[in-house]
């Protein structure tokens, strides 16, 4: 009788040890996955920013680029305005040379 008690106590000893160490396996293997995941997590995160950072330099580029082309526009527009002037100043000129011309007898 006293065997069968001496092994049971073993059995549930043997039992008890057992589930706690299969416990802290797996809870060493959770711990690992988690830090495995925080790690990535966190690369991930970081070229997300960087991303976010070229994005944010290509937009700055691209509203100077903008901003130039505005400008750029805007003194096409003067110089078209002044051709127009001066085509039409010359034109009179022109004009005026034929009508002179017209009056002056040829040979």
């Amino acid at each position: 009788m006293m065997l069968v008690v001496w092994l049971s106590l073993v059995f549930l000893l043997v039992a008890v040890l057992g589930s706690l160490a299969l416990a802290a396996l797996r809870g060493w293997r959770a711990w690992r996955s988690f830090r495995s995941f925080n790690r990535r997590a966190q690369n991930a995160v970081a070229d997300v920013l960087r991303t976010a950072e070229a994005a944010e330099a290509h937009a700055t580029a691209l509203t100077t680029g903008a901003d130039r082309l505005n400008r750029a526009s805007e003194r096409l527009q003067a110089s078209l305005a002044e051709l127009s002037a001066l085509r039409e100043a010359a034109g009179e000129t022109t004009a005026l040379l034929a009508a002179v011309r017209g009056v002056v007898p040829r040979k």
